[in-house]
């Protein structure tokens, strides 16, 4: 063999050498540059379901809030604090309304329906002035 092949050969084996280092280089960076990008929107999961429990707390605690201000001890308190003149009427004083649609006969007036013997509580009503 001449000293021309052997040249030859040796730099055939550096260019080989150097191009799978670099090969293997660029796969380990970019390994480690997908590795963080993982890590990150881990951290942005995480974050995001911290979020979302805190906000499901504060969703429940509103919803108890809402069911106690609508009941009607709480109402009657606000309607008396607000001074919107609000009072129970009598179950006589309520005008039962039919559905002229599902209503069989042919007739469109709105009709007064009997009062039954067992009342329900009383809606709330202006009284009058």
């Amino acid at each position: 063999m001449s000293t021309r092949q052997r040249s030859e050969i040796r730099m055939g084996t550096i260019l080989r050498a150097l191009t799978g280092s670099a090969m293997i280089g660029t796969l380990g960076f970019l390994w480690i540059l997908q590795s963080r990008a993982h890590q990150g929107l881990q951290d942005r999961i995480s974050q995001i379901r911290t979020h979302c429990t805190a906000l499901e707390r504060s969703i429940a605690r509103d919803q108890q809030d809402i069911e106690r201000l609508l009941t009607r001890p709480a109402l009657m308190r606000r309607i008396h604090e607000l001074g919107l003149g609000l009072t129970n009427i009598a179950y006589r004083q309520v005008i039962h309304v039919t559905n002229p649609a599902a209503a069989p006969g042919p007739s469109h007036e709105l009709t007064r329906t009997p009062v039954p013997l067992v009342a329900p509580p009383p809606p709330l009503a202006t009284l009058p002035h």
